[in-house]
């Protein structure tokens, strides 16, 4: 016996809609003759059992079913044995009348009505398993074969849905791990479209036009429309510009507030070649380094990188700035041959023998963001949670 498609469509919904969980239950709940309902989870590692979707339960029977099974309810132990399959209290547990004395139906399910019920682990996993539990009345008696027809119906079809939104869940854990990445850089990260939107992909990214927003924006879409515009005729994705300087002084709050570049590569549609019509559009990767780099920040990893020592650390910081030996130790009040002396161990330790190699090696070594920023959750409350 099938059950109706609507329904099963709507199971499918509920695999990439969360929202559509607390209207499928109450339907699989009617459809089964049953006047309850529950998404049942199980966490494999610690064993702790808790609900996911409900329907027909009030608060307190929430936490008493929940206490009852951690202790005395022996369905739970025939669901375990049979993680497919159907058990309907009245006929498949052997330990039925066993059942019958314990807390749970003496306390629980006599006082509430809910002595009948069909259940089933319908999903794994690897970290927790989901079952469901549809529940009758003593009133109403137990389930008739067509009600336990369309429950066992169901579960493939529920089966499917937990998957798809459990794959869709790793998806989302893997572009969030993927964002936390990206944030620890320090060099702004967007990507722009043919249509001039304009999409920061990194923390970075977001305090650029925080800070600057209207600015930045218009003048990345000015060179992505080159760029796509060279990318169209010519075949040449790649380009660099530097940016207006009043941009780097906003920034930095400074009157020279240094420089500001932008490097931009056109990334073509999935399968497209070096020339494409207006009908694929394609996309603009833009990094937007500077302003300048933090000679204090670049002095502090070279530090960790090399083994320099505080005072060796202090001087590389000076000249990082530009300053020449006897003006670091003039800022640093130190004399002028301690600060060579230190520059040269720099020299030593890094490789280096000149001021301008240490320069270019402090701006070649990717400076790390000090604490990325925890970033929303992007998983559901539905039954696969």
């Amino acid at each position: 016996m099938e059950p109706p498609d609507r329904l099963v469509e709507r199971i499918y919904d509920a695999g990439v809609a969360e929202q559509a969980w607390g209207e499928v239950v109450p339907e699989i709940a009617r459809l089964c003759g049953a006047r309850s309902a529950v998404f049942l989870i199980r966490e494999h590692d610690s064993g702790a059992l808790s609900f996911a979707e409900e329907f027909g339960m009030g608060t307190a029977y929430r936490s008493a079913y929940l206490g009852d099974l951690r202790a005395d309810d022996l369905r739970l132990e025939d669901l375990v044995r049979h993680p497919l399959g159907t058990v309907r209290t009245d006929t498949m547990i052997s330990r039925y009348r066993a059942y019958q004395s314990s807390r749970a139906y003496r306390e629980l399910y006599s006082k509430l009505g809910t002595e009948h019920a069909l259940g089933a682990f319908v999903f794994s996993d690897g970290r927790r398993s989901i079952g469901l539990r549809v529940f009758r009345s003593r009133q109403e008696g137990p389930f008739g074969a067509r009600e336990v027809a369309l429950y066992e119906a169901l579960l493939p079809h529920l089966a499917r849905a937990l998957r798809l939104r459990g794959l869709r869940e790793r998806e989302a854990e893997s572009a969030a791990e993927a964002a936390a990445v990206l944030d620890l850089l320090p060099w702004g990260l967007f990507l722009l479209d043919e249509a001039g939107r304009v999409a920061p992909r990194n923390r970075a990214g977001e305090a650029l036009l925080e800070t600057a927003g209207a600015a930045v924006a218009d003048a990345l879409r000015r060179l992505a429309g080159r760029a796509f515009g060279c990318w169209r005729s010519q075949g040449c994705g790649d380009c660099a510009a530097l940016l207006p300087a009043e941009l780097a002084t906003r920034l930095t709050g400074a009157e020279d507030g240094g420089w500001l570049q932008a490097t931009l590569r056109v990334l073509p549609p999935a399968g497209a070649g070096t020339t494409r019509g207006p009908e694929e559009p394609a996309t603009a990767l833009v990094a937007v380094a500077g302003p300048g780099q933090d000679p204090e920040a670049a002095a502090g990893l070279l530090r960790q990188l090399y083994g320099l020592t505080p005072a060796e650390q202090q001087v590389a910081g000076q000249v990082l700035c530009g300053q020449p030996p006897a003006r670091a130790a003039e800022r640093l009040g130190i004399a002028h041959e301690t600060a060579r002396s230190h520059l040269r161990s720099i020299f030593a330790k890094t490789g280096v023998s000149r001021q301008a190699d240490l320069v270019r090696l402090a701006l070649g070594v990717p400076l790390f963001a000090a604490e990325a920023p925890a970033r929303a959750s992007t998983r559901g409350r539905t039954p696969s949670a």
